[in-house]
């Protein structure tokens, strides 16, 4: 066997790897799904490790858009992104649907006055008199 072909069974046998399959795959299914929230107007957060390896939980992504009916409203999904042959099972349906109840929402404004960015965080001036 020449180096060529021993690299190129290497390559042939990762290839074939399920994991390799699954990580293909996975890259492909947010592609498309990325592709699909950008010609819909929709915004994408995906939640990943510093590795780009998926992060355990049942939240893949967050997609948000302002409301066509309504500019100070915002619609917001909590995705849970499949791909390959892995199917949706009932368990995974009902913590998605958990999930949204535990989302919690408040706001911040932020300020940049050409030099700096200031915050303005409810409950911010009770956390700093306190130190």
């Amino acid at each position: 066997m020449t180096d060529g072909s021993a690299t190129a069974k290497k390559a042939w046998i990762t290839r074939n790897s399920p994991q390799y399959k699954a990580k293909l795959s996975e890259r492909k299914s947010k592609q498309a799904f990325a592709n699909w929230c950008k010609s819909n107007g929709w915004k994408i957060i995906f939640f990943e490790g510093k590795s780009g390896a998926p992060r355990t939980g049942i939240v893949d992504a967050v997609i948000v858009r302002i409301a066509s009916n309504n500019a100070d409203k915002l619609d917001v999904r909590l995705v849970q992104l499949k791909s390959g042959s892995a199917g949706l099972t009932a368990t995974e349906m009902a913590r998605l649907k958990k999930a949204v109840m535990n989302v919690s929402v408040d706001w911040l404004f932020a300020g940049f006055d050409g030099d700096d960015l200031h915050f303005s965080v409810p409950g911010l001036q009770n956390q700093i008199n306190k130190r």
